[in-house]
């Protein structure tokens, strides 16, 4: 793993590669190919879909088998521990998102008022990778908030292998009462669900991790639906000091990069013997892994030791990069916290690995990605409810009102809008 100096010419090209990261894996050429999927199913609708989806996910899929006929009930054997992981997820999900709901308040006025109305979404499409793996944690940590919000209608989408193969993905979507389940995948799936066709109800948001196929399709289809953001590959820098292992910051790095191809894994440290221990294990591990593995290509391409001169100069570096998850594994974690301003979550202390949070600490692990947590927050309620603003004015509060938006409307040179003012009974109030 290859050490570089924040404080040298080579160190700072990195970190500007890093913040420049969602250009480089969303590049314009990329994203030209995905754009042509997403036309193409928003133009010929199922017969682009299915021909996308026997390209990609299953040769012999028929056209009527797109959607998962009827209730998905599963009453095959999954295993105790599964079930006990799954409820275990489950208690802790809901008791961290349920504070969540967020609440609708009038500001009351002389005979008149102004409130903010809050209602679920009507539609929410889950897109669920399964090219190479089945992530039912995402299942669950994009419906748990949404069925907390009140969200009536939850389509999931899914490569048909996932669905086929996997009993437990089947026993999950029955346990969440999820029974509207399309087999498609990657950017026509996205696509799908966006524009419609006819055998896919459009949805109204989409939400989801996934690989850069579906999130740069989310980005093409944002105005025709809400998304909850582009979720780039997975994120982690670990922030440590000569008091953390090796063993564990290595073996944490490694993790994330299991992911995927792009996956990011960086260590901070301003300890010259941790970077060198950690240089040594990760490299020992890498050579063990198979050579087309998502892990070894990760820590080739994106994974880094970044030696900074003092603890400050390492939160800098976090703050620059605003990953997905940051951990701490420093003697006081608490004595830095406050200084971490731009992250997805923050892991404190060797205890709290990223690992636990993916499945059952309770925290959403649908985080922003490539710099995006300098603006975006984690999936919560919050993104599965919309808000009206309601206004009532009393008559009697109508002139003075009018008065100030008419000078307003003059010197905007809207003669129109102070028309509308004096019309009618209003210009006699």
């Amino acid at each position: 793993m290859k050490v570089l100096r924040s404080t040298d010419e080579k160190g700072e090209k990195y970190l500007t590669r890093l913040e420049a990261r969602m250009s480089e894996v969303f590049s314009p050429q990329f994203e030209d190919r995905v754009r042509k999927v997403v036309a193409a199913v928003a133009k010929r609708g199922d017969k682009a879909l299915v021909a996308y989806v026997r390209q990609h996910d299953l040769k012999g899929l028929r056209m009527d088998s797109l959607r998962v006929q009827g209730r998905v009930e599963s009453d095959e054997e999954v295993g105790d521990d599964f079930v006990r992981a799954v409820e275990l997820a489950l208690v802790n999900l809901k008791a961290f998102h349920e504070p969540q709901m967020p609440k609708g308040y009038t500001l009351e006025q002389d005979g008149g008022d102004l409130s903010i109305r809050v209602r679920p979404i009507e539609s929410v499409g889950v897109y669920l990778p399964g090219a190479s793996a089945v992530y039912m944690s995402s299942l669950l940590m994009s419906v748990v908030p949404a069925q907390i919000a009140g969200v009536p209608r939850i389509a999931v989408a899914t490569p048909p292998r996932a669905f086929l193969s996997s009993p437990q993905l089947r026993y999950l979507l029955d346990r969440l009462d999820l029974h509207e389940v399309y087999l498609m995948g990657g950017a026509h799936a996205v696509a799908a669900l966006a524009h419609g066709t006819d055998s896919v109800t459009p949805v109204d948001k989409i939400v989801g991790p996934g690989g850069r196929w579906s999130a740069a399709a989310k980005r093409l289809v944002y105005g025709i639906v809400d998304i909850d953001g582009v979720t780039g590959p997975p994120e982690v820098v670990v922030v440590a000091d000569g008091h953390a292992e090796p063993e564990i910051v290595a073996a944490d790095l490694i993790a994330r990069c299991e992911h995927d191809p792009d996956a990011l894994a960086v260590l901070v440290t301003a300890s010259k013997s941790l970077a060198e221990k950690v240089s040594r294990r990760v490299d020992s591990r890498v050579r063990s892994l198979p050579k087309g593995s998502a892990a070894r290509q990760a820590l080739k391409t994106w994974g880094a030791i970044i030696l900074v001169p003092d603890p400050a100069a390492a939160v800098d570096v976090v703050n620059r990069i605003a990953p997905e998850h940051v951990e701490l594994l420093v003697q006081e974690p608490l004595r830095v916290l406050d200084a971490v301003e731009r992250v997805g979550m923050v892991h404190m202390g060797p205890w709290t690995p990223v690992v636990l949070s993916d499945y059952v600490l309770g925290a959403n692990h649908v985080l922003p990605t490539a710099g995006a947590a300098r603006f975006s927050s984690p999936l919560g309620v919050w993104d599965f409810v919309h808000r009206t603003a309601v206004a009532r004015v009393a008559p009697h509060r109508f002139p003075a009102l009018a008065r100030a938006a008419a000078t307003l409307a003059g010197e905007e040179k809207l003669p129109l809008h102070v028309e509308a003012l004096r019309a009618g009974s209003r210009g006699k109030v």
